[in-house]
């Protein structure tokens, strides 16, 4: 009997050691495939590394640093735009468009047809129902109003009496248009039967500026012509812009 338990013994040793391989794996074979494995995962892991640092992946080359722009030199740098010029002023416009009464513009027209001359709508001061103030040139201003004619006539009365001029100098006479026209006027002297349009008042105001005011009794129309810059505060310099207004007044285009 221990002979046949040895025989069986050796019999199975030598079917193990004639078994074939593929039966079963050889440790050394078990070894190399961890190894395979685990060096897969370290190259993924590390390829996903350098994709998140912008290293590209493993294996490609390095990435060439771009060197900074250098700055224009100054012939390169484009030149400064030059700002836009000032448009030239618009012409001015028709000073006679100012006016809305064409009872007031009429009596005004003659004095708005020089160069430069140019007028603006005022408030209307007490009693008023138009009032256009006018630069004329020549350092002469101008004010039309439109009242009713009992306002008008309360106006007059007081320039005539003195309360807004200077003792002696306020000179009045009715005055008319002188033609068949209405580009010119003229006084009429005291004592004359003619009626007129109104009546024109010269003075020197409280603050010394030469005045021309003049009415129109059916309109109850009214102009103040003023010179902005005297001559002086003699008597003859006083008289010699108030001749000035009076030629003016008596034709703006002469």
């Amino acid at each position: 009997m221990g002979r046949d338990a040895d025989e069986r013994g050796a019999g199975a040793a030598v079917r193990r050691a004639l078994a074939p391989a593929g039966s079963r794996p050889p440790a050394v074979l078990v070894v190399l495939a961890a190894l395979l494995v685990a060096g897969t995962v370290v190259a993924s892991v590390a390829g996903a590394y350098a994709l998140q640092r912008g290293q590209g992946p493993a294996g490609s080359p390095p990435a060439i640093a771009t060197p900074p722009a250098a700055p224009p030199s100054h012939s390169e740098q484009a030149a400064p735009v030059p700002a836009p010029t000032a448009q030239a002023p618009a012409p001015p416009s028709d000073p006679r468009a100012v006016f809305a009464d064409p009872a007031l513009r009429a009596l005004a027209e003659p004095f708005l047809a020089g160069p430069g001359v140019s007028c603006q709508s005022r408030t209307p001061e007490d009693g008023e129902t138009e009032r256009v103030a006018c630069e004329l040139g020549a350092e002469r201003t101008a004010v039309f109003t439109r009242t009713s004619p009992e306002e008008m006539r309360q106006r007059r009365q007081d320039l005539v009496a003195g309360r807004q001029a200077r003792p002696g100098t306020v000179v009045s006479l009715r005055w008319r248009y002188d033609g068949s026209g209405t580009a010119a006027r003229t006084g009429i002297p005291a004592g004359h039967e003619v009626r007129g349009e109104g009546v024109r008042v010269r003075y020197v105001d409280l603050e010394g500026r030469p005045r021309l005011r003049f009415d129109q009794d059916a309109t109850g129309c009214a102009g103040d012509l003023a010179l902005t810059r005297p001559t002086g505060d003699a008597r003859a310099d006083q008289e010699a812009d108030l001749e000035e207004l009076r030629l003016f007044w008596a034709d703006p285009g002469g």
